[in-house]
């Protein structure tokens, strides 16, 4: 896992240098903007399984550099499903090129069977068009306020117990996305 991490770090780095050098002409945003993104989430706590999330944003780029906008996504499992809303501060750093490293932080709640705090904080780049279209890859560490699961098991002695244990959902997660 933190093999895969460092590798998509590297990646993306190396991908900025890259950028840096290109003196293409897109378009640079400006005014309304719509997101929409994909990611896969690994979670921390080991008895929380692995989940799929989609989110969609919207909001304004103030000068081609600063994004704020409101969001809602979903997050589900095997086991259950969270509801996330929030509020979402993006910058992009070189909004005239192709290639820009781009950082991105959501702050809100979510709903589900349990109710709680959400934070994400996303590094990643994000690759830009000549036309009002753009496509970003987003490495992200997610956090969830810690949710009650409920549980069937057989202790070590073979007994069978039950009940409720707190989870964490907080995790890492890859995201691909489009924006329009």
């Amino acid at each position: 896992m933190k093999k895969l991490f460092l590798s998509v770090v590297m990646l993306f780095m190396a991908m900025s240098v890259f950028a840096q050098e290109q003196e293409t002409k897109v378009r640079v945003p400006s005014g309304y903007q719509g997101f929409v993104e994909q990611g896969n989430t690994w979670h921390f706590d080991k008895n929380m399984p692995n989940s799929i999330s989609l989110s969609t944003t919207h909001g304004f780029y103030f000068n081609g550099h600063i994004f704020a906008g409101i969001g809602l996504g979903v997050d589900f499992n095997k086991d259950r499903g969270l509801v996330p809303f929030y509020t979402n501060l993006r910058y992009q750093f070189n909004n005239n090129k192709v290639v820009s490293p781009v950082i991105s932080l959501r702050l809100g709640s979510f709903i589900g069977e349990d109710m709680g705090g959400y934070g994400d904080l996303a590094f990643g780049v994000r690759f830009a068009s000549k036309r009002d279209f753009a496509v970003s890859v987003l490495v992200a560490g997610t956090y969830y306020d810690k949710i009650e699961k409920y549980y069937n098991d057989y202790d070590a002695q073979g007994n069978y117990t039950h009940g409720y244990r707190q989870v964490s959902p907080s995790g890492i997660s890859l995201r691909i996305g489009i924006e329009w």
